[in-house]
């Protein structure tokens, strides 16, 4: 029953955006948008998207080089894909549903696997702390851009000091619920021992553990680094390429610094559990192309909603074709019965 009211929850806030974005544009001024945009830079786009999904299933595989597991690359590529399809319809499952197929191919557990994922996020959200700092330090850095954020003229000195003086108790009231937090799991940890509900669950922590110290057995750490980095350089490139495809980066002088922003726009966008990132993604992204750029509402929604399309239809025709590739290839290799 929980699993439904979120599901409807889901679908409710992704109707809630979509009304937001189009509410005030009509369809003829979407079509006008897109009348001129450059269609053959799907191509690149295809390319980058592709790019970077396949470099996440090779960082992973060096994740699980770490513990006790051998996968094949198609098989992770396969399970990678697997999970953005999941997250489609369901938001948040596919992280689940990536191990989980991965384990039934390998013929593993799923604990250890669920690990690596676990500390895969934890990487990908200390990167995206990492870009979130460099685009906070180019916003500040651009006071014009500051006041049409916040509405009020930054230019001015006082104005300014006040704005970030009153964002101090906000500050604070983060760390404090990051230590309310680390309090609480630290308490939870020590009782649960104690409950009867994990009496059968010891090995089911220390495969998961495992997995999550499988980043202390990396044999090429460089490497790893050198993944996550390009991960997020395939990312980037999927909000830099449409700037072309639309001409924005003539129109209004955008590149790939103004791309790595959209690109934080667009990770908050699609932390909101509506299915797909419907809605939220549509409205953040143009939405702050609107406000940072001053870019026309018809043209910022038309670049999300053909961004957003473009990437819902690839992930849709890769992942049963990578599926349909590893299971002929695991067919391939597995061995045959000998003739009697």
């Amino acid at each position: 029953m929980n699993k439904v009211v979120k599901y409807i929850v889901g679908i409710i806030l992704a109707a809630f955006f979509l009304w937001l974005s189009f509410s005030d544009v009509s369809f003829q001024e979407l079509r006008k948008a897109t009348r001129g945009m450059s269609w053959s830079w799907l191509i690149p786009f295809s390319m980058a998207l592709t790019f970077s999904h396949y470099i996440r299933a090779e960082r992973w595989r060096l994740l699980l080089g770490g513990t006790t597991l051998d996968a094949h690359r198609t098989t992770l590529f396969a399970g990678v894909m697997f999970g953005y399809l999941i997250n489609i319809p369901f938001p948040r499952l596919g992280e689940i549903s990536r191990p989980m197929y991965v384990a039934k191919q390998l013929g593993e557990s799923n604990s250890k696997l669920v690990g690596t994922i676990v500390l895969e996020r934890f990487i990908d959200v200390i990167s995206m702390l990492i870009i979130m700092g460099l685009v906070a330090y180019f916003l500040l850095s651009d006071v014009d851009t500051l006041s049409r954020l916040f509405g009020v003229d930054l230019a001015n000195s006082q104005v300014y000091s006040a704005l970030f003086l009153n964002m101090w108790p906000l500050i604070i009231l983060g760390i404090g619920l990051i230590f309310l937090g680390y309090f609480i799991f630290k308490r939870l940890s020590k009782t649960s021992h104690k409950s009867i509900w994990l009496f059968n669950i010891k090995e089911i922590i220390a495969q998961f553990v495992e997995g999550l110290l499988s980043i202390k057995k990396l044999q090429q750490p460089l490497l790893f680094v050198g993944y996550t980095a390009l991960i997020w350089i395939g990312y980037i490139a999927m909000m830099y390429i449409p700037l072309w495809m639309f001409d924005l980066h003539l129109r209004f002088d955008l590149g790939w610094a103004d791309a790595a922003i959209l690109t934080v726009a667009s990770a908050v966008a699609l932390s909101i559990p509506s299915p797909g990132g419907i809605g939220s993604y549509h409205y953040f992204i143009s939405y702050s192309l609107g406000i940072l750029y001053m870019v026309p509402d018809p043209t910022g929604l038309a670049f999300a909603t053909i961004t957003h399309a473009a990437t819902m239809a690839m992930v849709i025709l890769i992942a049963p074709a990578a599926l349909a590739i590893d299971k002929f290839l695991l067919l391939q290799r597995e061995p045959t019965a000998p003739n009697v």
